[in-house]
């Protein structure tokens, strides 16, 4: 096992006309009509048209074994399965993804869905505060919890950034804290706020986390219980203490880029193949399904490309409304 210890008067005229041209062409919100929306526009500018693609569907679209699609769904380069998603996910800024029903604040540069593998051959996936843990081969939902519903996890508005997890638990890192969770059920097992002055995850071992320390304390570690949220210890690098451990599976990214068809994006696997095309497309992480025949697959989240209803912003929310938002797994091996 790994140790912790990580190493400016015809000018001036021809510029008043210009300013002027451009006002006459600025529209001026009324009272109680929303501004422009950066997202909005950027749809306009690209032309966007509803167009349907292999996410668009409706139903749950599952690979379970004897059924209709079940041959189809399992060739490279196919849809494996696609989930519609519940709530109001709207498209933010160029074309982010943001859920506003789960508890995190909106930020514009970072997002707050995440996914990992976890358990056996399961896809935990989070969207901040509700988290599901979805059958990779299939695409069944297995369990759902909302941590909202525990009083103990007070820190969901700080967001969550990262997910970890082994065959056993997932352990949920946000800007204020940890959360454990079991991996077979969904069940809360461990809630550590975070205490003040911790940089990086450096590791996970057992129950404990541990984390870089403060600024002004470089080179010093923290580990907390993940059960209990107590300080176990922190020391620095010079010191002899050593604990043998590392982090658990964390997810293997696989990119999102634009395609020629228009203003949409797509999962790219490294090679070059794209998924389906979808709005605002969040590349969350590559699965390794470990059955004879079959290879990875990448899981992701989009607004289905004729999932938009209205480019009108809306005074409540930032961005524009997707109405088909969509949890899907692409074969890319």
């Amino acid at each position: 096992m790994p140790s912790l210890f990580p190493s400016p008067g015809v000018r001036g005229a021809a510029v008043a006309a210009a300013v002027l041209a451009v006002s006459a062409c600025t529209v001026t919100p009324g009272p109680g009509e929303p501004a422009p929306d950066p997202a909005a526009d950027h749809l306009r500018e690209a032309g966007y048209t509803p167009t349907a693609s292999a996410i668009s569907p409706d139903e749950h679209l599952l690979c379970t074994a004897g059924a209709e699609r079940s041959p189809d769904c399992e060739g490279t380069g196919q849809v494996r399965w696609s989930l519609p998603l519940e709530g109001e996910y709207r498209l933010t800024g160029n074309l982010l993804m943001h859920h506003i029903d789960t508890g995190a604040q909106y930020h514009d540069n970072f997002t707050t869905f995440h996914a990992v593998e976890a358990g056996r051959r399961g896809v935990l996936y989070a969207e901040n505060a509700l988290l599901r843990m979805i059958d990779a081969d299939t695409g069944r939902v297995r369990w759902t919890t909302d941590l909202r519903q525990d009083p103990d996890v007070d820190f969901l508005h700080s967001g969550l950034r990262s997910l970890h997890a082994d065959t056993d638990r997932i352990v949920l890192r946000y800007g204020d804290g940890f959360v454990q969770v079991d991996a077979e059920d969904g069940a809360v097992s461990g809630i550590a706020p975070m205490p003040p002055c911790t940089g990086a995850l450096a590791a996970i071992d057992g129950d404990q986390v541990v984390l870089e320390h403060c600024h002004d304390h470089e080179g010093s570690y923290l580990a907390l219980d993940l059960a209990t949220g107590r300080t176990l210890w922190e020391f620095r690098e010079g010191d002899e203490a050593d604990l043998s451990g590392g982090r658990l599976h964390t997810p293997s990214r696989v990119f999102a880029t634009e395609v020629d068809e228009g203003p949409t994006s797509a999962v790219e696997a490294g090679s070059g193949w794209h998924g389906p095309a979808g709005l605002g497309t969040i590349a969350l992480t590559g699965v390794g399904v470990t059955i004879e025949g079959r290879g990875d697959m990448a899981v992701a989240l989009a607004c289905a490309p004729d999932g938009v209803p209205s480019l009108e912003a809306e005074p409540h929310a930032p961005g524009v409304r997707c109405a088909e938002p969509r949890l899907y797994a692409v074969n890319i091996d």
